[in-house]
């Protein structure tokens, strides 16, 4: 009986191909508008949770807990707090898009966008088995996939920082 090409797919074949399946899907429900504010949102809440951290930190009513704790609280109450206004705004954001008629075009666009971030999850995910001893597993060896997030790690090498490119086999 001959056999089929999804015989030669291994379990880590199946789980990039979900991974890439599942970003691809959520950037497409989102929509490319929101995933770009939402990302901007997450960058805007760790710079205003480093920059106000320390400060509502001291405000909250924690008696003498120690200064680390104090500005670790401050911080997430921070984080928390500007991301979920940045995230009401993505929203408004989404819901404008609607309103214009262009959501089709923003889910499109969210979608490619998602795929680019599943991507690069695996790219993640593929360098860091390359610096570490699991790149001999032959559950690596054997999957389709990493043979191809190799060949990426490669080609992208040149634009990989020194400190962490020395650590990648070319």
């Amino acid at each position: 009986m001959p056999s089929s090409a999804f015989d030669v797919l291994s379990a880590l074949d199946w789980i990039c191909a979900a991974v890439l399946l599942a970003s691809l899907i959520l950037g497409a429900w989102r929509g490319l508008v929101f995933e770009l504010m939402s990302i901007a949102g997450w960058a805007i809440a760790f710079i205003a949770a480093r920059w106000a951290g320390d400060v509502v930190g001291q405000w909250l009513p924690m008696g003498e807990s120690p200064e680390p704790l104090r500005y670790a609280a401050g911080f997430i109450l921070v984080f928390i707090a500007v991301a979920f206004l940045c995230g009401m705004f993505a929203t408004l954001a989404r819901q404008a898009a609607k309103a214009l008629g262009v959501r089709p075009v923003d889910r499109v666009f969210g979608a490619v966008f998602g795929a680019l971030r599943g991507f690069l999850m695996l790219l993640v995910l593929a360098a860091l088995v390359q610096m570490t001893p699991l790149r001999d597993e032959d559950w690596w060896r054997t999957s389709l996939t990493s043979g191809w997030l190799e060949v990426a790690l490669v080609w992208l090498h040149p634009l990989w920082p020194e400190s962490l490119g020395k650590f990648l086999s070319a």
